[in-house]
């Protein structure tokens, strides 16, 4: 166990990246206060997610949000990060104080606050990972081992989604995946689809060092949409044939198709499913703010198509375990750490094309100074 950290109680505020008139920018903002069934946890690491880039881009989205779980607050200083690595700091009023101080934590991006459920980073009175200090509910929060890096147990909650979308996506006999974008989640979901025994796996993207990370990772199949259609990279790896024939007969005893779609562009949705075979399923982990989806082509093919919808908790908390074993590494998927000084930028650059799958912000030691 890490020796209990000692904290400055005269200290009341924090740094942090925060989002302000849809503007990054590092500020001293107030050190949020544990309330009832709360804890108070320090930053060790948080990664960027394509999550962050919708919340900042797309503020229609949370403005809409009848939940309350995202909240639109331009004129508030927001902190995002909700895939992180923590310690524990405090305890709030009514908690069960099950972890001495100085305990690694972390939890999934839920915050009760208020008598609402909050996402974590994406509202202002629950502030994520991308400042020095954050909340967590302790009824929901576990405890990590200190033998890992805090980096790699940052991705935890990035691979829970994949972990979710595989649960689904491998529950029929007979499917054969194909992979659409190889971000963070897309790899996540190759690593799934591998560690629950599905394949072949196909994996398709543009970017040449994502598709070589894929099939390090175990895809049997990479391929360039530019060179291929995926859907014929898919063709041949499930039916030994590229040829569309088959999509024209009856599919007696032939592999259907399970696409795991990970791109988040507007337009993607309307190409799978004018490219699909028949029988095809989405699952649609990208979420594109909006998106037209050819309904009549969907309907000919008998598409079933998933929107969203996870992690369950149960997936979450057995994705922690997964990581926390060893039994999955998602250290490959981390190309690059910076401190909070490079985060604001960071945070831009990371929806670049060519960028990593998962920049991730790393605190400084205890000690180490500000």
């Amino acid at each position: 166990m890490t020796a209990a950290p000692t904290t400055d109680a005269a200290t009341t505020t924090m740094r942090a990246v925060t989002l302000r008139d849809g503007t990054l920018g590092l500020h001293e903002v107030p050190r949020p206060v544990p309330g009832p069934g709360q804890v108070l946890v320090r930053t060790l690491a948080c990664a960027i997610c394509a999550s962050d880039h919708h919340y900042m881009d797309h503020p229609e989205v949370a403005a809409a949000d009848r939940s309350g779980a995202r909240v639109h607050a331009p004129e508030e200083h927001v902190v995002m990060g909700h895939e992180y690595c923590a310690e524990l700091v405090a305890y709030g009023p009514d908690t069960q104080r099950a972890w001495p101080l100085g305990t690694r934590l972390t939890s999934p991006p839920a915050l009760f606050s208020g008598g609402t459920i909050r996402i974590i980073g994406m509202a202002p009175d629950a502030p994520g990972g991308f400042g020095e200090y954050f909340l967590l509910s302790e009824v929901l929060a576990r405890p990590l081992p200190d033998d890992l890096e805090p980096a790699t147990l940052s991705l935890i909650d990035a691979l829970a989604v994949g972990w979710y979308y595989t649960r689904l996506g491998t529950q029929e006999a007979n499917r054969v995946p194909l992979v659409v974008g190889l971000g963070a989640i897309g790899l996540g979901v190759v690593l799934a689809l591998k560690q629950r025994g599905s394949g072949p796996v196909v994996a398709a993207d543009h970017n040449p060092v994502r598709r070589e990370l894929a099939a390090r990772l175990g895809a049997d199949v990479v391929v360039d949409p530019a060179t291929e259609p995926a859907f014929a990279a898919w063709r041949r790896a499930a039916w030994g044939s590229p040829a569309e024939v088959h999509d024209r007969i009856a599919l007696s005893g032939l592999p259907t198709c399970s696409v795991y779609e990970c791109v988040g562009r507007d337009g993607v949705l309307a190409d799978l499913v004018d490219g699909c075979p028949n029988d095809t399923r989405i699952l649609s982990a990208g979420g594109a703010a909006a998106d037209t989806i050819p309904s009549a082509a969907a309907h000919l093919k008998g598409v079933n198509l998933q929107f969203g919808g996870g992690p369950a908790i149960t997936d979450w908390y057995e994705t922690l375990d997964l990581v926390a074993s060893g039994t999955i590494d998602p250290s490959p998927l981390i190309g690059e750490t910076v401190g909070i000084d490079g985060l604001a930028e960071a945070i831009d650059r990371a929806r670049r094309a060519d960028a990593p799958p998962r920049i991730v912000f790393t605190a400084s030691p205890r000690g180490s100074g500000r």
